[in-house]
C-alpha cells in the first residue's frame, strides 16, 4: 500500500511544486535555454523512495513461493511414504540450492493433469503452464522447454540446462557371424591380390631357377636351382605366409633375394590380418536400420512419436502447413497403431515402455534419454543419431513478474561457482550403458562361439577329404592304369640299383691298398 498511496499524491506534490517554481522562478515562454534544472528535494526524495521499495521487492527474501511440478526422472521423483510425498531429483537439487542462496521458502505439487503445458482446442493452455497462467502457481519447478509460443503467455528465468532432441531405440541383434568369418579382416580385392602375389613370386622363382640351371651358372655342388620346379616354388611361397618352415630352401643369390622379399611382405600381410582379426572375432557390430532423423522419417515400418503435451509434441503439431520432413513425420504419427492404444505416450515413462518392447522409436529430450540409456538395467537401449533442435531448460513464472530476475541471477550464479555442474553429475552417471549400444570394455564382450570358427573347420575338413581322394585316384593309377614292368626293365633298374653299391666297394678296396 505505500507504493500506491504514493502514486496517488504524486501529482499533487508534482503541481505545488511546479506552482512554487513558476512564482519563484519565472521563465519566458519561449526560451533557448536548454540546460535541465535540477530535481526538486521533494520528489527526489519521494523517487528515490519509490526505487528503493522496487529494489525490495527483487529480493527473495523471506518470501515463500507456491511452485508447481510435473513428476519426471531423474528431474523430479516423488516418494510417497506414509501418505506424505518426498521430492528429489536434479530440479529439486537446484530450487533448493536457489533457496539457500536467495533465502526464500517454497512448497511444491504435482501439476494435475501431468503434462508440460500445450495449447487446447478451446485456446487455454494445460500443464504447468497453465497452472502458472491462472496463478494457481507462482513458479513452475521442472525441465520446462523455452519456446517461442509459452514465451508469449508466461516469462522464462535463464536456461539452466541446455539440450537438444534424439531419437531413443531399443537396441537390435547383433549382426550374425559369417561362415568365413577369418576372411573378414581383409576385402575380396586384397585377398585376390595376395594370392596373385603368391603365384607371381612362384613362377618368377620359378622361372629364374631354370635359366640358372639350363645355363650352368653358379656352383653346382651348391646351388639347388634344379630342386625349384613349379611344385616346389609354390610350395615354399605357400609355407611361408603361413609362418612354417619346409624344403628346399633357397640357396643361390638371385632365389634368396625373391624369398627375402617375399619374406618380409608375408610379416606385413600376416601381422595386419592377425590384428585386425582379433577386432573382427570379439567385437559384435550391432546393424541399426535407422541413421538419422531422414531415415526415421523415410520408413514406415517402425512407429515413432513425441510424448504428448511436450514442447516436441507442440513442435510437430506446428509443423503442419509447411512442407518439411517434421510434417511428414508428424502425420505418421497420428496413423493408426495397431500395437498400442495411443498413438503418442502420456508421459515419458510410458513412452521407454513401448521402445522395450520393440519397435517403436521416442522422440525426447537429450538428457532424459541419456539418462535412460545409461540407468537401464539390460543395456537394452541405445541413441540413434545426432541430436537436432536445441534448445534451454527454463523455470516458467507469469508474465511480467518480479521473480524472474532473481530467480536467474541465482541460476547464473550456480552456473559460474560450477555448483549447477556438481548437481548433474550426481544425477547421470558417466559410466553405465554405453549411448550408442556397443560394449564398452572386454569385461561386457560375449565369448567367441562355434559359429565363428565354423569356416576354419570346413576348410580344414575340405582340405583332409581332398588329401584322401587324392591318395585313392593315385592308388587306381598305379594299380590299374598303368602297366606292369617287363621283365628286361626289371633287370636293368637292378643293374643300376646296385651299381653304386658296386662303386662304393670298389673305393673302399682302393682306399684298403692305400693304407698298406
Amino acid at each position: 500500500m505505500r507504493i500506491l498511496d504514493l502514486l496517488v499524491l504524486l501529482p499533487c506534490l508534482l503541481m505545488a511544486e511546479l506552482s512554487f517554481n513558476l512564482t519563484t522562478h519565472p521563465t519566458p515562454l519561449f526560451s533557448h535555454d536548454v540546460t535541465r534544472k535540477p530535481t526538486p528535494l521533494l520528489i527526489a526524495k519521494l523517487l528515490a523512495t519509490t526505487e528503493s521499495s522496487e529494489q525490495e521487492r527483487q529480493s527473495l527474501k523471506g518470501v515463500h513461493l507456491r511452485a508447481v511440478t510435473i513428476e519426471e526422472e531423474p528431474y523430479v521423483m516423488v516418494n510417497r511414504l506414509g501418505g506424505k510425498a518426498k521430492f528429489t531429483g536434479f530440479v529439486i537439487d537446484i530450487i533448493t540450492a536457489l533457496a539457500a542462496e536467495l533465502d526464500f521458502t517454497f512448497d511444491l505439487y504435482l501439476v494435475p493433469d501431468g503434462t508440460y503445458g500445450s495449447l487446447n482446442a478451446n485456446k487455454s493452455w494445460g500443464g504447468l503452464i497453465g497452472e502458472v497462467m491462472r496463478k494457481h502457481a507462482d513458479v513452475a519447478v521442472a525441465p520446462v522447454t523455452i519456446s517461442s509460443a509459452r514465451e508469449q503467455v508466461v516469462d522464462f528465468t535463464n536456461p539452466f540446462m541446455d539440450l537438444g532432441a534424439g531419437l531413443l531405440i531399443r537396441k537390435p541383434e547383433p549382426k550374425g557371424t559369417s561362415l568365413f568369418a577369418f576372411l573378414l579382416p581383409f576385402n575380396s580385392r586384397v585377398w585376390f591380390s595376395i594370392l596373385g602375389a603368391l603365384i607371381g613370386t612362384a613362377i618368377l622363382l620359378y622361372i629364374t631357377s631354370r635359366i640358372r640351371y639350363k645355363c650352368n651358372v653358379g656352383d653346382p655342388n651348391y646351388d639347388n636351382d634344379v630342386k625349384f620346379n613349379m611344385k616346389n616354388s609354390l610350395w615354399l611361397t605357400y609355407w611361408s605366409i603361413v609362418r612354417k618352415g619346409g624344403e628346399p630352401a633357397p640357396r643361390s643369390l638371385p632365389s634368396r633375394i625373391l624369398a627375402g622379399a617375399w619374406w618380409f611382405f608375408t610379416l606385413i600381410v600376416i601381422s595386419t590380418y592377425t590384428a585386425n582379426l582379433t577386432a573382427f572375432l570379439t567385437v559384435k557390430r550391432l546393424v541399426t536400420p535407422i541413421k538419422s532423423i531422414d531415415d526415421l522419417s523415410s520408413q514406415t515400418n517402425i512407429r515413432y512419436s513425441a510424448t504428448y503435451g511436450t514442447f516436441l509434441y507442440d513442435f510437430f503439431k506446428g509443423q503442419v502447413g509447411t512442407g518439411s520432413i517434421y510434417e511428414r513425420m508428424w502425420y505418421n504419427m497420428k496413423m493408426e497403431n495397431h500395437k498400442h492404444v495411443s498413438k503418442f505416450p502420456n508421459s515419458s515413462k510410458q513412452g521407454l515402455e513401448w521402445v522395450r518392447q520393440g519397435g517403436y522409436v521416442l522422440i525426447e529430450e537429450t538428457p532424459f534419454l541419456e539418462y535412460a540409456v545409461r540407468t537401464d538395467d539390460n543395456c537394452d537401449l541405445m541413441l540413434l543419431g545426432k541430436p537436432f533442435l536445441f534448445k534451454g531448460y527454463g523455470f516458467a513464472t507469469r508474465r511480467l513478474s518480479w521473480l524472474k530476475k532473481p530467480l536467474s541471477v541465482g541460476i547464473l550464479k550456480l552456473q559460474e561457482t560450477g555448483k549447477m555442474d556438481e548437481l548433474r553429475n550426481r544425477w547421470w552417471p558417466k559410466d553405465g550403458c554405453p549411448l550408442d549400444g556397443e560394449a564398452a570394455d572386454v569385461n561386457t564382450a560375449s565369448a567367441l562361439g562355434i559359429d565363428i570358427f565354423l569356416g576354419v573347420f570346413y576348410v580344414l575338413g575340405g582340405a583332409a577329404l581332398l588329401a584322401v581322394l587324392v591318395t585313392v585316384v593315385q592308388i587306381i593309377y598305379v594299380k590299374l592304369c598303368k602297366s606292369k614292368p617287363q621283365p628286361e626293365e626289371n633287370d636293368k633298374k637292378k643293374e643300376v640299383h646296385f651299381a653304386p653299391v658296386k662303386n662304393s666297394m670298389l673305393r673302399r678296396q682302393t682306399t684298403e691298398l692305400n693304407l698298406h
